[in-house]
């Protein structure tokens, strides 16, 4: 899995992306990314994002809450729960 970390990513519908931090669970690879502004600065808005493969390569929003926070915990970005 190419390493996509510090890249920018464009959507279909134009938007753009940093991708700032990178994970692969089960041959899955997530993003964290930030938005990018059209004079390519970076935004606080964050992302969870999973890389779809077909025909081409596409980018989806990670719904899934219990799968949002196990990557984010995996990445370090928010502590684990106690068990």
């Amino acid at each position: 899995m190419e390493n996509r970390i510090n890249q920018i990513i464009t959507t279909d519908n134009g938007n753009k992306y940093m991708i700032l931090h990178q994970a692969i669970y089960e041959g899955q690879n997530y993003f964290v990314c930030c938005g990018v502004e059209a004079d390519d600065d970076l935004n606080d808005n964050f992302y969870l994002f999973k890389e779809v493969k077909g025909n081409t390569t596409s980018i989806e929003l990670v719904e899934d809450e219990a799968m949002a926070k196990f990557i984010l915990e995996h990445l370090d970005l928010i502590e684990k729960d106690e068990k």
